[in-house]
């Protein structure tokens, strides 16, 4: 990548900056090489008639105050190639619907776990205490239904459980994010009717 000197204010800095070009842009319109421009930049090295000549009708177009910055107003005039902005708004509109679908996964995950809340107290009703004594080692049976009953009690909280902070946070970057491409493609929409 072409190194761009720092910010000095001399003539050849000046017609750069003008010019928005590199130091090997001017460098080879002036016919010099890089490292001399950057002494002629730096004020280390005298410019030579001829490379003076050179950058006269370059200087001559630069004001002698500092160019204020160009902030476009309208954009450039021309006929648009349809295609890819198309496509852009169609791939806005497909990933912001993708989104909205994950995003209305978690409100009905609340809701389900808001059910199992409420059925909770009558669940764990149902079931014996979780104190009562280790079964028997030799009864298959009452082991097997020990270890069910845990389990039973465990997926019980679990599906309980409310959305935590981190999901809730998803709900909304999913959103936010659904939003902006909406908004893109009703700017791409706008622009293809225009």
């Amino acid at each position: 990548m072409p190194r761009r000197s720092p910010p000095a204010r001399s003539r050849f800095a000046r017609v750069r900056a003008y010019f928005a070009m590199t130091q090997r842009e001017l460098a080879l319109y002036l016919g010099i090489s890089e490292p001399l421009l950057n002494h002629l930049e730096a004020a280390r090295s005298l410019p030579s008639p001829l490379v003076l000549e050179r950058l006269a009708p370059l200087l001559a177009a630069v004001p002698d105050e500092p160019a204020a910055p160009l902030l476009p107003t309208a954009p450039p005039a021309g006929p648009l190639d349809r295609a890819p902005l198309e496509a852009r708004r169609d791939a806005c509109l497909y990933h912001a619907g993708n989104l909205r679908w994950q995003a209305r996964q978690l409100p009905e995950r609340a809701q389900v776990a808001a059910r199992w809340a409420q059925a909770l107290p009558a669940l764990r009703a149902g079931l014996p205490p979780a104190e009562a004594a280790a079964p028997d080692p030799t009864d298959r049976a009452a082991a097997r239904e020990a270890v069910r009953l845990a389990f039973v009690r465990d997926f019980l909280e679990v599906q309980a459980t409310a959305l935590d902070p981190a999901t809730l946070s998803q709900w909304h970057l999913l959103h936010l994010r659904a939003e902006a491409l909406e908004a893109e493609a009703a700017a791409l929409s706008a622009l293809l009717d225009e």
